[in-house]
């Protein structure tokens, strides 16, 4: 447990043959590598990694225990402003969802004290001649699995790395057993990394009040976990499954630009590009191959395009009992959202893996586009809090989701026209008084379904890729 007597932190971090590890008080963190993977690294590399690592996997840690700051035995991290500027831009979001003021977050992170002991800045940058390899991060959830699914359409070998966090319970023990099938079906390389450091994220475990902070670094910690995989294998690109809703904006009662996943956004992407970019002196790239799809879109080219890579599909959080059976627990918003698209698409959630029928009074409240807890009807300070459900997405929560929700739930209605569950949905619909054939007389439904199911401009995909994967999905998405 973290103790609360002093003022400061003390993170202590060093590496060894197997990774690195992080020392928080009492405890010891832990993430290793394979050994052919982290032992081709130099001492620098590893310095710069733990570093970086240590730094972002507790900056926010004083500002949910109340501290003045942290004391680190590592070096100033080379690129610590990345992670200064992707904080600041998740703390509105974060302390909405906490519950408040965001001037009060920003104002303590701006005060905060972050002091290294460890020496002068280790300053990195290391070039190769790329292969044509992609690290893709991977979860086996659906902009994943699409990501994997065009790599091998344009010849690009994938070697996906899973990073398990210790929060969700049952995920490592369902996506291990989804990888190894991949792995026979499809010959892909594969790496699953227990990610020990994510245990400071559990408020519950670690004994502080649950929040939402801490996550605005992800994806670029995740680069900095992944470093030695791109150095290794001098790939070419880093993927991640940065879909084209990450850059919506919400609301927010203080005035703040607000973006629930704002790191996963097409600017932050960029940005992640720019630090790839730096580190392997413009050697890799990052981007995102699904980034033009909205989700419901992702679904559709997914299921429709490659039906053998769809069926691995797994987005659950796996933290509730049911999950240690089940790879879908079928009680949380992300189950909920998945299979509305998969049911409105026309497709058998049962392939996948669901062993429920989601569309019941009981799951109501799970889809913001039955006016759950995360919708739009509710004022931005109504929006639940952190402490108020169990751990989930702030996207989820805030209702952006909730009209591409209402879409596929017109669509399954048309489907399913006996289901009374979805027939009642039909009496307060943003479509009720649909009339024709596919909602010919509907304008709202027509504007709706075009944006939606059409891929949109895009600034986060690599360029050379770009005409190639377009094409890609607009004849997946036009001739079915």
């Amino acid at each position: 447990m973290l103790l609360n007597n002093d003022d400061y932190l003390r993170v202590d971090a060093g590496y060894n043959r197997k990774g690195l590890e992080i020392r928080l008080n009492e405890g010891t963190y832990k993430v290793e590598y394979p050994a052919i993977v982290w032992g081709s690294l130099d001492d620098d590399a590893k310095k710069l990694i733990v570093d970086h690592v240590a730094f972002m996997s507790t900056s926010y840690l004083p500002l949910v225990l109340k501290k003045k700051g942290i004391i680190y035995n590592t070096r100033q991290p080379m690129l610590e402003s990345f992670a200064f500027k992707s904080t600041i831009y998740d703390l509105p979001s974060s302390a909405l969802l906490d519950g408040y003021p965001t001037v009060d977050y920003l104002q303590r992170y701006y005060n905060t004290d972050f002091i290294f002991e460890g020496g002068e800045t280790v300053v990195y940058g290391k070039g190769y001649k790329p292969r044509n390899k992609a690290i893709i991060s991977f979860t086996s959830g659906k902009e994943s699995l699409l990501t994997l699914a065009v790599c091998m359409e344009l010849g690009i070998e994938p070697i996906l790395v899973n990073v398990v966090e210790p929060s969700n319970l049952y995920e490592e023990k369902h996506r291990r057993k989804l990888l190894k099938k991949m792995e026979a079906e499809f010959g892909v390389e594969y790496y699953m990394l227990r990610h020990e450091p994510g245990a400071f994220h559990d408020g519950r475990k670690m004994g502080y009040k649950p929040s939402s902070l801490g996550w605005g670094n992800q994806l670029l910690y995740y680069l900095f976990i992944f470093l030695p995989f791109m150095l290794r294998n001098k790939a070419r690109y880093v993927f991640y499954g940065n879909e084209y809703s990450c850059d919506k904006e919400a609301p927010h009662p203080e005035g703040f630009r607000t973006n629930y996943c704002y790191d996963q956004s097409s600017g932050w992407t960029l940005q992640l590009d720019s630090v790839a970019r730096i580190l392997t002196r413009g050697s890799a790239r990052v981007g995102s191959l699904v980034g033009p799809l909205n989700e419901i879109a992702v679904t559709k080219v997914l299921h429709e395009g490659f039906p053998d890579l769809a069926k691995y599909q797994m987005s659950c959080f796996c933290e509730d009992p049911p999950a240690e059976e089940h790879r879908w627990c079928c009680a949380c918003s992300k189950c909920a959202r998945t299979n509305a698209f998969i049911r409105g698409l026309g497709y058998d959630p049962g392939r996948v893996g669901f062993w429920k029928d989601m569309f019941t009074e009981e799951h109501k409240g799970l889809f913001s586009a039955l006016k759950g807890p995360q919708s739009h009807s509710k004022s931005a300070m109504d929006i639940p809090k952190t402490s108020d459900l169990p751990a989930d997405v702030g996207f989820d929560r805030s209702g952006l989701g909730r009209e591409e929700q209402e879409l596929a739930f017109y669509l399954a209605a048309q489907r399913e026209p006996e289901n009374r569950f979805l027939q009642e949905y039909m009496k307060t619909s943003i479509y009720n008084g649909v009339s024709g054939e596919g909602g010919a007389g509907n304008e709202r439904f027509r504007r709706d379904y075009e944006f939606y199911m059409t891929p949109q401009p895009y600034r986060a995909i690599p360029s050379e890729l770009s005409d190639r994967v377009y094409s890609l999905y607009n004849h997946i998405l036009r001739e079915n």
